[in-house]
């Protein structure tokens, strides 16, 4: 599928609009979901899954395959419209006609079959989780607006106090560990010269 337009003023205005309407998609959801987005209940992500297989299927139309000795090949014109010659419509609707119960036994009665119907499954579920991450992310930059995060700061001095409590329990801890070059005492002197200096 590939758009046209007639310069990248048309373009970016284009895609401007595609923002807008995801952002009144995304203010939907928060109204009609509970939760969302950080939660989506089946019954809600059933229904947006629906929605999104239905343009699926509009850019991925359905594909009509002869079935020749039990083989699936891309039928020609003449084999459609040959009525002896066996043939399946693949698309997103025949795909998720069936259960994950049924899909699943279709792995084993009819493996040619299988691996059609999962690649339909699979490209078509992809798409479908892109989208709901698109309409996650518009809503959580929705709910996010205007909100600062704060940075919690310290002084020097609180800083350097952290770091120094740190250490004296680092060199405890590597002394025991058999390091020769921690020495608990020599530290205790390095840090009260350092806050003699410091302070003077």
């Amino acid at each position: 599928m590939t758009a046209s337009y007639v310069s990248l003023k048309d373009m970016g205005y284009q895609q401007a609009k595609t923002a807008d309407h995801l952002s009144t998609q995304a203010e939907f959801a928060i109204a009609w979901i509970k939760g969302f987005p950080d939660e989506v209940p089946a019954e809600s992500r059933a229904e947006l899954y629906a929605g999104y297989q239905l343009r699926y299927g509009e850019n991925h139309p359905a594909v009509t395959y002869a079935v020749i000795n039990g083989h699936y090949t891309l039928a020609t014109q003449d084999q459609i419209d040959n009525p002896k010659v066996e043939k399946v419509e693949i698309g997103v609707a025949y795909a998720f006609s069936y259960s994950q119960q049924e899909f699943g036994r279709l792995a084993s009665t009819n493996t040619a079959l299988h691996a059609l119907v999962k690649k339909w499954r699979e490209d078509t579920n992809d798409y479908c989780s892109n989208r709901l991450g698109d309409l996650k992310r518009a809503a959580k930059k929705i709910l996010t607006k205007g909100q600062t995060k704060t940075r919690e700061t310290h002084s020097f001095v609180e800083t350097m106090t952290k770091l120094f409590d740190a250490q004296t329990k680092s060199v405890k801890v590597k002394a025991g560990r058999g390091d020769t070059t921690a020495n608990e005492a020599k530290l205790k002197t390095a840090i009260a010269a350092f806050w003699k200096a410091y302070k003077a």
